[in-house]
């Protein structure tokens, strides 16, 4: 063979340090080349699973808002401390509101706490009916040693 004429099996057709391109991949096999389509598109799937994010959204939040609307029709008590007299070693003296409708009756649990916040004395009284939305009581708590603070536990409607 002529050595000025090259043999096209063994010559190297492309530029040296060029990678060669890669095969073209057959039309529609893999699905639509990215780019090629025009504008933005969502699929189907991610269309769904937004739609389901949005109900599972919608449908919690109408559940809080029921379960508000119920709390707050149903009657309920509140309440605050307002201060606290160490009478004597043996006595503490609380004062505390409650709120509720006017007319409803509560029983309160109310505690005396010596200074490492253990119960020293406690007694549950029963408050109402008022005709005001929100009282002011004052109970005295025996003990068992001397209180360093006194507070309501808590309050239930009685039945």
């Amino acid at each position: 063979m002529d050595r000025s004429t090259p043999d096209p099996e063994t010559t190297d057709q492309h530029a040296p340090g060029a990678e060669a391109p890669a095969p073209a991949l057959p039309a529609g096999r893999y699905g639509v080349a990215p780019g090629s389509r025009p504008g933005l598109r969502v699929g189907r799937r991610v269309v769904s699973w937004y739609a389901v994010a949005i109900t599972v959204f919608c449908v919690l939040g109408t559940a809080v808002v029921a379960w508000i609307a119920v709390d707050n029709a149903t009657g309920s008590v509140e309440w605050k401390g307002y201060g606290f007299e160490v009478v004597s070693p043996e006595q503490v003296d609380v004062t505390f509101d409650v709120t509720m409708e006017p007319g409803s009756v509560a029983t309160c649990t109310i505690d005396a706490m010596n200074p490492s916040f253990a119960q020293v004395g406690s007694i549950d009284v029963t408050v109402g009916p008022n005709e005001a939305r929100t009282a002011r009581y004052t109970v005295s708590v025996a003990t068992s040693e001397e209180a360093t603070t006194g507070n309501v536990t808590v309050c239930d409607l009685a039945d």
